[in-house]
């Protein structure tokens, strides 16, 4: 666990990282023309010279609320009443010392501040602005069992409250002292008046939020990751609201698509025959070298494509293939662009679709780089699995890898400290987890067990090797296999009295092995009801994150007679109900994914109660026992 200092007091920073054009106004390679009033303001939405707009370094805006100032700059001096003044900027004077800059709002009048920089470990430039950060955490959705939310689970949410102030422009405006006005005018707007129209492309700005305690650096504290939704209009009292959303948001199904719709149609009629033909309204980059094509309900295949005088011409085509039929097609007909995986490793299949498909930044996929745990996680429990899938049409992403987490039995998420989207398979556990108990870990009063019964699976069928390509996906006719695990008895009137059915549509894989590995896995945990459980914890047992098991040893958790029983819980969500002091999680019962042993090598020494490593796997005797009576390893 983590240990906290007592006495401590929290605080939270917002940064929002403002992208900004590295080129000066004027100077090559900017092309740009004005006068001192007219120059842009470094960003994009302001840019006049777009061709030569170049990204550089972002400008790092934080906020915080006021009463944290004193706390975060030893010796400055605050106002009698906080909401009157914001902090600008600061400076060395000649002497050496620096200044905060304070502007009071209903005279203008600047009042110097000086504080003593070398116990300062903030940044220089703090606006304290923030009004409020409410977070909503993200929530895996295990097993896609759940019907009340997508397969990828919730989205991360963080809404943060600004309020509204007059400012000088220094530091968000670089050529701010050859301006003639006056940015405190308020004939001039406000703050954020300016900002929103300066940066009107703010969709996916990163914002980072801090929280830690007085005393510490900024690289110390906890820092969450989110990206700009939308921004609220102003109110009245000039409030602003920022939504943001966890990186995954990205590829929701208005925002990423794969394939893109390709832009090419028919040069001219074809035969069911040919095998070129010349597309127009495209250009090389529409299309792969080589690779397969869909036109109306055909699927083709061809080996290379050039320029040509009225478009591209595709050349080595394969007529009908996939299942499909070759036909005629007329001119202006789509052209669109396939993409086939075939027995492709997992976490390729993940970093093409989200990385090179959906935008998501390579930095935030390094959890799937090979030594890293994402990438073992894949090798070790998914290494068998292989994905199988032609795309003949334009896709949402986030549901194709909602159909592979379900059919591959894995989760994904985003991981706001981490900085990284990350994968854990649906397994047992193979270390020994911690106990969380009602004495020490658990605040009284908090502990909640809910059942979750339309999450319940009496039968699993599974239907695997899709057929047509260009046919519906989700019509059972269009697959060649089924696997049904069923258990009957569960659906007695002496147990649940009625069956719950769970279907999957296996467009994914032509495997049986994984038909049958999900439906078994699937059936086993879901065969009775499943419960939640939620609960607090203080901020020193909060290290927790999503997808860690452990025990909970709670009085309202017994069996029949009364005994407290250990069930191991995979953690669902987890958020700071109270930032740096409390963590509440919400976790769901796992028990029944089992144990994962490792076979042991050979000459390893005899089971010995007194000394034995948790993932070794000894041999029992007939009734699955070992000398002291515990449960001995049994291959699945």
């Amino acid at each position: 666990m983590t240990d906290y200092p007592a006495g401590r007091e929290p605080i939270q920073i917002v940064e929002i990282l403002q992208p900004l054009c590295e080129n000066q106004f004027g100077v090559s390679p900017c092309t740009a023309t004005g006068t001192a009033d007219t120059k842009c303001y470094n960003t994009r939405a302001t840019c006049q010279d777009t061709a030569n707009f170049a990204l550089g370094t972002p400008l790092s805006l934080y906020f915080t609320k006021a009463q944290f100032l004193p706390i975060l700059r030893e010796g400055a001096r605050q106002p009698d009443n906080p909401d009157d003044w914001v902090v600008d900027t600061g400076f060395w004077n000649d002497a050496g010392e620096w200044y905060d800059t304070a502007v009071w709002f209903d005279t203008g009048e600047e009042q110097l501040n000086p504080f003593d920089p070398v116990n300062s470990t903030m940044p220089d430039y703090i606006f304290p602005a923030l009004v409020s950060v409410s977070t909503s955490p993200t929530k895996i959705n295990l097993a896609a069992a759940s019907r009340d939310s997508r397969g990828l689970g919730n989205r991360a949410v963080c809404t943060i409250r600004f309020k509204d102030f007059q400012h000088t422009d220094r530091v968000v405006d670089p050529y701010v002292s050859g301006r003639s006005w006056d940015a405190l005018s308020k004939d001039r707007g406000s703050f954020w008046s300016r900002w929103l129209v300066r940066n009107k492309y703010r969709t996916n700005m990163q914002v980072k939020v801090y929280e830690g305690y007085a005393g510490q650096d900024l690289s110390e504290m906890s820092v969450r990751m989110y990206f700009v939704d939308s921004v609220s209009n102003q109110n009245s009292a000039g409030d602003i609201t920022l939504k943001c959303k966890d990186v995954l948001a990205r590829i929701e199904e208005r925002q990423a698509q794969a394939p893109v719709a390709s832009p090419g149609v028919l040069f001219a009629d074809i035969t069911d025959a040919d095998t070129s033909f010349e597309v127009a309204n495209a250009v090389l980059a529409d299309y792969d070298a080589s690779g397969s094509l869909r036109i109306g309900d055909e699927v083709m295949t061809y080996t290379s494509r050039a320029t040509t005088s009225n478009g591209v011409t595709f050349s080595g085509i394969v007529r009908g293939t996939d299942n499909t039929q070759a036909n005629s097609h007329g001119f202006d007909a789509s052209v669109q662009q396939c993409i086939r995986y075939t027995d492709a490793d997992v976490s390729t299949v993940l970093v093409d679709l989200l990385q090179t498909r959906g935008g998501i930044p390579s930095e935030f996929m390094a959890d799937f780089v090979a030594g890293q745990p994402s990438a073992n996680e894949v090798r070790d429990y998914l290494g068998f699995t292989r994905a199988t899938r032609l795309l003949t049409e334009p896709f949402s992403i986030a549901k194709l890898i909602s159909e592979m987490s379900e059919q591959f039995s894995f989760y994904i998420w985003w991981e706001e400290t981490e900085q990284r989207v990350k994968l854990k398979t649906i397994r047992g556990f193979d270390e020994e987890p911690d106990t969380l108990n009602d004495a020490i870990n658990i605040i009284s009063g908090t502990l909640a067990l809910k059942d979750k019964p339309r999450e319940r699976a009496s039968q699993v069928w599974f239907y695997y090797t899709l057929e047509n390509p260009t046919e519906d996906e989700d019509s059972v006719n269009n697959y060649e296999n089924l696997y049904v695990i069923a258990d009957l008895e569960s659906e007695t009137d002496e147990l649940y009295g009625s069956s719950s059915i769970r279907t999957i549509k296996g467009a994914w894989t032509t495997q049986s092995i994984i038909a049958q590995s999900t439906a078994t896995k699937l059936s086993n945990k879901y065969v009775d009801t499943p419960q939640e459980a939620t609960f607090r914890v203080d901020i020193k047992d909060g290290d927790y994150q999503i997808g860690d098991t452990f025990y909970i040893d709670h009085y309202l958790d017994v069996d029949e007679f009364g005994d407290r029983r250990l069930r191991p819980w995979t953690v669902l969500a987890r958020e700071e109900k109270v930032p740096n002091e409390i963590v509440e999680y919400m976790c769901e019962d796992t028990g029944l994914y089992g144990r994962i042993f490792f076979i042991m090598a050979n000459g390893s020494g005899d089971y010995d109660p007194s000394d034995v490593p948790f993932k070794s796997a000894y041999i029992g005797n007939n009734s699955g026992l070992l000398s002291d009576g515990s449960t001995s390893a049994k291959i699945g």
